[in-house]
Order: C-alpha cells, then sequence, then structure tokens
C-alpha cells in the first residue's frame, strides 16, 4: 500500500477562504486570485488525485505551519507572497518546514523584486533557504536564477476553461476584448488613439472586463467620454463566470504590454493562452513568453497593425487559433500542468513504502 503524502501550502488569506468543505481543492479553483487558482489550485487537484493530502494554511494564523506534524512525509509549498503580509510569520513557517526535514518549494508567479518592501526582502531570504523554486516563464527563470542557489523549473499557469473551436467571423462591427488586472490599463490606453483611427473605417466595440476598484470606476468614466465619437466601450465585472461569455462575443482579443518594463518582462502567458483556449485571436505585444505562440497569434508593438490585419486574413486567423491550441493542449491544461506539480514533488520526497 502506498503512503498518502501531504502538501503544506502557506497562502495569503484570500487564497485560504477558498479551501472549505468537504473539497477544498474543488474550492481553491474558484479563487480569484490567479496566482492561486492557476497555479496552487491546479497542482493540490492532481495532487488530490493521486491519493495524497493537501493542508492550506495562512502563516499569520494562529499556529501556522505548526499542525504539519511530523508523521507521515511531506512537502511545503510557498505560494505568492504579497506586500500587505506580514513577513516574519511567513519565514517563521518556512523555518519550521525546514526544521521538520521536509522540503521547501517557492513558487514565483511575478517578479518581487521589483515590488515594494516587505516583498523583495522577503524572497531573497525564502529562495536561499528553499529546496526548489517554481517560476511560470523562461524570462522569470532568467531573473530568479541568480538570486538561489537552486536549479529553477518553469510550470506554466494552467489553462481552465474547456477548449472550445476556432472562430473568427466578424460582423459589421468589430468585437475587441481586453480583460486582466487593473494594473495593466494603462498598456490598453496607448492603444486607444489607434483605434480610434482604426473605427474612422470600420466600426467597433472594445469591451473591457476588469475586478472593481478605483482604477475601473475612473475609466468607466473617462474613456466613454474621451472616445465616445470614435468607438463603443462597455465594461465588466471581472468574474469566472463572465470570462466564458466575454470570449464568446469577441472576435479579437487585445493583449497589450511593454517588453522592455522590468516588472512585465517575467510574465507568463496566460492570457494568450486563455484566449487561444477559447478559440479567439490575441493581438499581442511580443512578450518572451508570447514568442511561444508567434504562428499561432498576432504579436508586434502596433497592436492596431494586428487588428487591421486580421479581418484581412480571416482563414489565416483560424489556422493560427488552431495551432494555438495544439500548443495549449500539450503544455497548458490543467492535466498537463498538475502532472508537472506532481513531478516535482514526487522527486523531492523520498520513495513512497509500499
Amino acid at each position: 500500500m502506498v503512503a498518502m503524502l501531504k502538501a503544506l501550502w502557506l497562502m495569503v488569506p484570500n487564497g485560504v477562504r477558498y479551501a472549505t468543505g468537504a473539497n477544498p481543492e474543488a474550492g481553491i479553483l474558484e479563487s480569484p486570485l490567479a496566482s492561486i487558482r492557476l497555479r496552487a489550485g491546479v497542482a493540490a487537484r492532481e495532487w488530490m488525485m493521486r491519493g495524497n493530502e493537501n493542508l492550506f494554511r495562512d502563516p499569520d494564523d494562529t499556529g501556522g505551519a505548526g499542525d504539519f506534524g511530523a508523521a507521515g512525509e511531506g512537502i511545503c509549498i510557498l505560494t505568492k507572497f504579497t506586500v500587505d503580509a506580514p513577513p516574519e510569520p511567513w519565514l517563521a513557517a518556512c523555518r519550521a518546514v525546514k526544521r521538520s526535514g521536509c522540503p521547501l518549494v517557492v513558487d514565483v508567479s511575478d517578479n518581487p523584486f521589483e515590488k515594494r518592501p516587505p516583498v523583495p526582502e522577503f524572497y531573497a531570504a525564502a529562495l536561499k533557504m528553499c529546496d526548489a523554486v517554481v517560476v511560470n516563464s523562461e524570462r522569470m527563470a532568467e531573473t530568479i536564477a541568480p538570486r538561489t542557489p537552486r536549479r529553477v523549473m518553469v510550470i506554466e499557469d494552467a489553462v481552465l476553461g474547456k477548449m472550445q473551436d476556432a472562430e473568427f467571423a466578424p460582423r459589421e462591427r468589430l468585437e475587441l476584448l481586453w480583460f486582466g488586472h487593473p494594473t495593466n490599463l494603462d498598456y490598453l490606453e496607448a492603444c486607444f488613439e489607434g483605434i480610434a483611427r482604426f473605427s474612422r473605417g470600420r466600426r467597433c466595440r472594445l469591451t473591457i472586463v476588469t475586478a472593481g476598484g478605483n482604477e475601473a470606476a475612473r475609466w468607466t468614466h473617462e474613456i466613454p467620454a474621451r472616445f465616445a465619437d470614435a468607438f463603443e466601450t462597455q465594461f465588466i465585472p471581472w468574474s469566472l463566470e463572465v470570462m466564458p461569455v466575454a470570449f464568446r462575443n469577441c472576435d479579437l482579443v487585445l493583449i497589450p504590454s511593454d517588453p522592455a518594463d522590468p516588472f512585465k518582462a517575467g510574465a507568463s502567458a496566460n492570457r494568450i493562452a486563455e484566449s487561444l483556449n477559447a478559440g479567439r485571436f490575441p493581438i499581442a505585444s511580443p512578450l518572451q513568453s508570447y514568442l511561444q505562440f508567434a504562428d499561432a497569434a498576432w504579436l508586434g508593438q502596433d497592436l492596431v497593425q494586428g487588428i487591421e490585419w486580421a479581418p484581412a486574413n480571416p482563414g489565416e486567423v483560424v489556422e493560427r487559433i488552431q495551432r494555438g491550441r495544439a500548443i495549449v493542449t500539450e503544455r497548458f491544461t490543467a492535466s498537463a500542468v498538475g502532472r508537472r506539480w506532481s513531478e516535482l514533488f514526487e522527486s523531492l520526497l523520498p520513495a513512497p513504502d509500499r
């Protein structure tokens, strides 16, 4: 009989609070935090499906890692540490895990050394004491490797939605979609003048799906006022339920960014992969992690050129989406990503008794 192995997941309260009920792994997959949902959630579900046990804990909560008993073999995974978390309870939990003899895995999903204190200081310490490091892109691996004595492994953010057929059949009004965190709205703003010029020759509507907050509220009022005569806009609050509908109702997905921005240089490919998984064509800035999709999307500095290219080449658009779906199937599905996580955990643990 194979012994059950434990995985202790250290995560922020907004992740832990979803790990409730008889199936906490399913709850984690409902978290609004992509770093939890697309990484810890997928990995924990695969670990559970292999007959193992997951524990989800907030290090700042009483007990922290204290209930991670010495009985049975186990592993600890440090998920995303945020600027509003107190570093000492997290570091204390890491030290307690190390004293217990259990391997410590640090997961890095964006560049912590471009953030405000105490995030850089926390990761400088955690990356030195860990047994393995996981990141979500090759560029991020290059950034983190000099900061740790451990080998850095790349495991992409998973795509969770059901794969849809490739489709590109725009009507008279071209439907454009942008989705993402409000902090990325500035990259979209740089496209507005070009979209306005394009709309003089063809009607278009830009749908923006993002989380609520002051930044989103400001844009909700400012953009229609500035560009009402040029193109239509609509704002939709982000939710897991909204995204499939937003994809289904759009023709093209815009993913602007800045490859020269050190904070974005190591970004994952999750938005371009998610768009292709939904059967829609992404038009994106050429971030390094996106280059694997060069034959499956339109990549370039001026996204409006991509908007112009797509309606003129509808057959090629569909072919590219189909190529992208093949890449997603190979590397980004929950089963493929979850398998890589479990294989990493098993490689760090002693062979179980049988």
